[in-house]
């Protein structure tokens, strides 16, 4: 089947989907991952239309094997994550005695569960040898619900560890009132191959300094891998700071220490974190002086003056919307409040301006767009305003006037190219890459020079260099490992 006629039932899938037909969506969705299993967004509404809690899930996770940042997946599969735990917290594995007061979450969502609580009762308040057996009896039927409880987690983080991790960062839908609830007959997943592609270009030569980046296999199934920096110094060589998993690592501007999200076994979500480049005095960021609730904050980003660092999570609705933390007085403010889904943070050079992606999910007219946040004032500014007929992201700061950018067509979401535009919103959009496979993460070099990003051009992702004054590109990594860019830092 050609790539048009799969293109061609996903749209079929999608308006199924969205008209509430959801045996003909599962039917075409079923096809479109059946010719491509590659397919992000197929995956992903499949997920929105079959029949059980487990078969989303493998769907969602097959959504974050190809593309670990895929943040819709992510919401969804914590929302999963979320509802699964409330439901087993909520059981009594003793009359009066829920499962929740019993259990303790450790390592990698293994559930231990310790029945001294009950073992303990039961010695207190028994007055006699047949409650003490009663007791016992108890005892032993919370430990058994409890291996079984662990048994069934750790099946559902393994349910897909087998789908090879390849991505292409589609934007995934996010759920909204008139799309479908769940709903099919499940079919057995497709082992993932590779991308057939162009051979390994020209290695990197004469940089210096260190990109900042993560890497590896998502062995947590969750879109966390190994963070550190690929030394330039040393042909790139990727250098972990420490066994955390994490994700968007991003430097002080001495390049001593940097702050990323790093993923948290105990809550099944994350945290902010700075530590020094060689792994020692790690902190966690105390998000807590934003005055309302945040979880799962995102994609943190040092200022240039290294006084804030902007980041996104969710607070007191389902979206994720903009924060700012002031390194200073170590205060932290919400820049925006609605329900459109916020990304990708950047702050402008002079620190007085936030290059972000709004997806206006819950808006008649949904879509991803570029704008730009004045930090004092909260005013936004929009720099595209296409909604579904491009899919923008991740924009970084090439000067103080452009912004570069990673961008498909809707009509071919797995090939994304590099561009920039202007910063006023003027202009018109010019590419720096029009290469085979997706160009993502973008990350520009303290001196505006150079453009690092991240590519699945030869069938892995790697890291190249894109090189302005020459427009030419050398590729920095080569392995089998994810490779994937967040910033870079000179001397």
């Amino acid at each position: 089947m050609s790539s048009s006629e799969i293109q061609d039932l996903l749209r079929q899938g999608i308006e199924a989907a969205r008209s509430g037909d959801r045996a003909q969506a599962r039917d075409l969705l079923q096809q479109v991952v059946d010719q491509d299993e590659k397919n992000e967004k197929g995956w992903f509404w499949l997920a929105s239309v079959v029949e059980s809690e487990e078969e989303r899930r493998v769907c969602l996770n097959n959504v974050l094997h190809i593309n670990p940042n895929n943040e819709k997946a992510r919401q969804a599969m914590d929302a999963i994550e979320a509802k699964a735990r409330k439901k087993a917290n909520a059981e009594e594995v003793a009359p009066g005695i829920t499962r929740g007061a019993l259990t303790l979450i450790v390592g990698g969502g293994v559930l231990v569960i310790i029945v001294i609580v009950v073992a303990f009762a039961a010695i207190v308040i028994s007055n006699n040898n047949a409650a003490a057996a009663a007791r016992a009896e108890d005892t032993r039927v919370a430990s058994e619900r409890t291996i079984t409880a662990a048994t069934a987690t750790q099946g559902a983080l393994n349910v897909t560890q087998t789908f090879e991790a390849l991505a292409t960062d589609t934007p995934a839908v996010t759920a909204t009132s008139d799309r479908p609830t769940l709903p099919p007959t499940w079919t057995t997943v497709p082992t993932a191959t590779g991308i057939p592609t162009a051979a390994p270009l020209a290695p990197v030569s004469g940089l210096n300094g260190f990109i900042g980046g993560y890497s590896g296999r998502d062995v947590l199934n969750n879109g966390y891998l190994s963070v550190g920096y690929y030394n330039l110094n040393q042909g790139g060589t990727f250098i972990p700071i420490n066994t955390q998993y994490g994700r968007d690592v991003s430097f002080t501007p001495n390049g001593q220490r940097l702050v990323y999200a790093r993923y948290d076994q105990l809550t099944f979500s994350s945290v902010l974190e700075t530590v020094n480049v060689n792994g020692t005095n790690a902190e966690s960021i105390d998000i807590s002086s934003a005055g309302v609730p945040i979880i799962n904050p995102l994609q943190p980003r040092y200022s240039d003056n290294g006084q804030l660092i902007a980041f996104v999570a969710r607070s007191t609705g389902t979206t994720f919307q903009l924060f700012v933390y002031d390194l200073l007085d170590n205060s932290m403010r919400q820049i925006t409040n609605d329900t459109s889904e916020y990304s990708f943070p950047d702050v402008s050079p002079d620190g007085s301006r936030i290059a972000v992606i709004r997806d206006d999910v819950n808006s008649a007219t949904p879509g991803a767009d570029i704008v730009i946040i004045d930090i004092t004032s909260g005013g936004q500014v929009p720099l595209t305003n296409d909604k579904g007929a491009y899919i923008e992201s991740m924009p970084r700061w090439l000067d103080s006037d452009n912004i570069v950018y990673s961008v498909a067509a809707s009509t071919d979401p797995e090939n994304y190219d590099l561009f920039y535009r202007p910063a006023n919103g003027g202009g018109t959009s010019l590419p720096f890459t029009r290469e085979p496979g997706s160009e993502r993460y973008p990350v520009v070099s303290p001196d505006g020079q150079h453009i690092a990003f991240a590519s699945n051009r030869t069938g892995d992702w790697d890291i190249y260099i894109y090189t302005i004054a020459t427009n030419s590109i050398a590729q920095l990594t080569q392995s089998p490992e994810l490779d994937y860019p967040t910033d870079w830092w000179q001397p």
